[in-house]
């Protein structure tokens, strides 16, 4: 790694470190950049990015995938790697003391990260609250030590960080102006290809090496159940890096499973989720946009059982995916953990194919949701950067 940031070219613009640890982030990074710059041209962006940001323009010193690790098991196993990317990091920031240092979610890493930069007299933001409204409330002190300014995306944070007297902003969810209210289905599967009147599953089984480590063999063997009960059924699975689709294919060829029609895809989970006619997703972003591409939805989620344990130890709340919490009622299936079979998430599924009517009930509340989050997120984002660089709220 790099142990410098930003080169001396003699640039003027304001200089924003900015660090994002896995594909959610990269997007959400990529609008921010890009908003940034409508308002300020010449502002540059360096520190962690993955293929979106810089194709927005920023530079990285360190490639995205080594943070993108989920889980108190996987992180200890990676621990001496990350801890040696966020002390050289923490140093460049120091030395070199941007405008402003940008955490994008990633809180473990990020919130220690702009801590160190506050203490060093740098104004922080951290984009995307950690869910303390789910577990771990405890964190909002470490948020209100290490950011200067919080920027939110669910209206319902407002009121928890105005109560911790954290200054924060809601913006909104850039995701829910991405996706329009009402998807093209028919165009879309004509730009991927897919035959029109195909019954189509878009399977999401994450953006981290380890979520594949846990997810591919399920979600293969899911899809084996499904060809049984649709012999016609195609499988559409985004994947985001070669190291992914790799755990994947291996999946494929360790359960025999190389004549089931999977159609592997390098990013476009967008367009297959609403060119699909049911998703399967690992719980996260992905469930947001699985909810905004108004498909009907299973999420589903496996990891370590020590991790597993921890966390159902702190949760506060009785379900885990943002659909779920955004309706304050389970709306979409979770199959977790010990639930998260083969049998169980196939029949799931097909239940939504069979049933068209409550597939129409969900379709609908998915659209009121999406509504609600419509205020143009990266917009309001970048209103809330610029600000903060010229001294203001």
């Amino acid at each position: 790694m790099s142990n410098q940031l930003f080169a001396a070219t003699g640039a003027t613009g304001p200089r924003l470190t900015i660090v994002a640890g896995e594909a959610s982030g990269d997007l959400l990074g990529a609008d921010l950049i890009r908003a940034v710059r409508e308002r300020l041209p010449d502002a540059r962006f360096s520190g962690i990015a993955g293929p979106r940001m810089m194709a927005a323009g920023a530079h990285s010193i360190v490639p995205m995938n080594k943070l993108a690790v989920r889980g108190y098991a996987e992180v200890i196993k990676h621990l001496p790697e990350l801890l040696g990317i966020r002390r050289r990091l923490k140093r460049a920031i120091v030395e070199e003391r941007p405008d402003l240092v940008i955490g994008i979610d990633a809180p473990d890493f990020n919130l220690g990260l702009e801590k160190a930069a506050r203490s060093a007299g740098l104004t922080t933001v951290h984009y995307v609250s950690p869910s303390v409204w789910a577990w771990r409330a405890e964190r909002l002190k470490k948020i209100g030590r290490a950011a200067s300014h919080v920027l939110l995306l669910f209206p319902f944070e407002a009121a928890i960080y105005r109560d911790a007297a954290i200054p924060a902003t809601y913006v909104g969810h850039p995701l829910a102006d991405q996706f329009p209210l009402v998807p093209d289905q028919k165009a879309i599967r004509e730009l991927l290809d897919v035959p029109e009147k195909a019954l189509v599953f878009a399977f999401l089984p994450g953006s981290r090496i380890s979520e594949l480590e846990m997810h591919a063999e399920l979600f293969v063997r899911t899809a084996k159940l499904l060809a049984e009960r649709y012999p016609h059924a195609q499988f559409l699975v985004p994947l985001v890096t070669r190291e992914t689709r790799r755990l994947f294919e291996d999946a494929i060829w360790r359960l025999e499973a190389q004549e089931l029609p999977f159609r592997l895809l390098f990013g476009h989970a967008h367009e297959a989720m609403m060119a699909s006619d049911a998703i399967l997703v690992a719980s996260g972003t992905a469930a947001l946009e699985a909810m905004l591409a108004k498909r009907p939805t299973v999420v589903t989620y496996r990891i370590s059982g020590f991790t597993y344990w921890l966390v159902k130890r702190k949760l506060k709340i009785p379900y885990v995916s943002l659909p779920n919490v955004l309706a304050g009622e389970r709306i979409v299936p979770e199959l977790l953990q010990h639930d998260a079979t083969p049998e169980k998430l196939a029949a799931q599924l097909g239940a939504f194919i069979d049933d068209s009517a409550a597939s129409a009930v969900l379709v609908e509340r998915f659209t009121q949701l999406h509504e609600s989050l419509r205020c143009g997120g990266a917009e309001r984002a970048a209103d809330a950067i610029v600000a903060l660089l010229r001294g203001g709220r």
